[in-house]
């Protein structure tokens, strides 16, 4: 049994309980190692075998990707990805927030040269880009995202993740909207203490509960279902 921990206890049903046919073909955003956080070994254990995954970083052969699946890896930024390519699902689990960042010392775009430069919009650029790989209307890009109005940096002062606050959720949907998609599910989960989740309404997005959110680590978590018009 997967053993499921922090914000992956709501992450992954959230989007585990829309795959509901093993036939279809799914791309995971953010994904080169797998077997720790319950993400691809979901995907895996339901059965899908037309199944890629695709991140900044390759997928070395001592990983539980390449020991356990024979799924392809697509190594690249992902705003580069190749648009000819379409899925049925479309899979980024808390993955967007550090586009464009750093994580772990990585950088995650292409071309950030300059010591003190991030891309701010290089986020919203990549969800642009998985809305283009949904092969049809029935197809679903699912993404969970930390909400908020913080913004999490290492100790060099790099920025590695952001939150998202009212604002920039609105920002996202006049994108989609503008594109020719839509939003069709979402949801938002709460915890206090990383364990114990409950789903709550979008008012947890007014300001008036950024008490309750965890400035160091996302404890409030946006799930979003994009869909074409």
């Amino acid at each position: 049994m997967i053993q499921l921990k922090g914000t992956k206890i709501v992450e992954v049903p959230y989007f585990a309980d829309q795959l509901t046919d093993n036939t279809k073909s799914v791309l995971i955003i953010g994904e080169c190692q797998g077997g720790h956080e319950g993400v691809s070994e979901t995907i895996h254990e339901k059965g899908f075998k037309h199944v890629a995954t695709t991140d900044i970083m390759p997928s070395l052969p001592e990983y539980w990707l390449k020991q356990n699946t024979k799924w392809e890896h697509i190594q690249c930024d992902f705003i580069e990805f190749d648009e000819a390519k379409k899925y049925d699902f479309v899979i980024s689990i808390s993955v967007f927030e550090h586009f464009g960042f750093w994580f772990a010392g990585n950088r995650m775009a292409n071309g950030l040269i300059e010591d003190d430069t991030c891309r701010w919009n290089h986020d919203i650029l990549g969800i642009n880009k998985a809305c283009k790989l949904l092969k049809d209307a029935n197809s679903k890009l699912i993404i969970t995202l930390p909400a908020g109005p913080y913004m999490n940096y290492e100790e060099t002062g790099e920025p590695f993740l952001r939150y998202y606050d009212y604002r920039r959720q609105s920002l996202i949907k006049q994108q989609l909207q503008r594109n020719g998609y839509h939003v069709t599910d979402e949801k938002f989960f709460y915890s206090a203490d990383f364990n114990t989740w409950e789903e709550m309404s979008a008012e947890i997005n007014d300001p008036k509960f950024y008490s309750h959110y965890n400035l160091y680590t996302p404890n409030v978590i946006w799930g979003v279902t994009i869909q074409q018009i």
